[in-house]
């Protein structure tokens, strides 16, 4: 049975001066520096034998993605299933954010003011990869997407409970990129 191999690469570094929280706001291109992460995990990626590409809607992941599928002339493809989390503190100062709201960002509280739940990213991300797994069986892919997502079907797949805890230590910086491998139902994350 061969192995299919999923590269998960969180984009590059957003040009964000005014310094809010971005989420799924329109109109976050990658920073100089996020361009520049991306050249780099390019690199590193161009090698792997990647044959296909996708990529959330939003701005900074589809231009990541554009930046890796130019050097591997792929074109990419689009899936809502791994977009960013649906926030409802988009818009709000970074340093507020992170002060007041971050660590209690998945609470029941704020779930019914109309915050994405954990489980509802990880029904999303589940099924894209589902489908991933049939459509691409034995295959090399990469998948842009975003910190939470990436992060929180980590946790998920190794049995392990989402907490402010395990996201600062295990959180994904921008422009790296985990691991997945697969044979059969057994897989590994690296």
């Amino acid at each position: 049975m061969k192995k299919t191999v999923i590269y998960f690469l969180r984009h590059g570094e957003v040009h964000n001066p005014k310094k809010i929280l971005y989420g799924r706001l329109a109109r976050f291109p990658l920073s100089v520096a996020g361009e520049q992460m991306i050249y780099k995990a390019t690199r590193e990626l161009k090698g792997t034998g990647i044959s296909c590409i996708y990529a959330s809607p939003m701005l900074r992941t589809k231009q990541s993605a554009g930046i890796v599928a130019k050097s591997l002339d792929i074109k990419p493809k689009i899936s809502h299933l791994i977009n960013e989390v649906d926030l409802i503190f988009a818009g709000m100062d970074t340093q507020a954010f992170k002060k007041f709201h971050q660590d209690k960002l998945y609470t029941k509280e704020n779930i019914v003011r109309g915050q994405e739940s954990i489980e509802a990213i990880v029904k999303r991300m589940l099924k894209f990869l589902s489908i991933i797994k049939k459509r691409h069986k034995g295959e090399k892919i990469l998948v842009v997407s975003h910190g939470d997502p990436i992060t929180i079907l980590k946790a998920k797949m190794l049995g392990i409970n989402f907490t402010p805890e395990y996201k600062k230590a295990n959180y994904l910086k921008t422009g790296e990129y985990l691991t997945l491998s697969f044979i059969g139902e057994k897989y590994t994350w690296q």
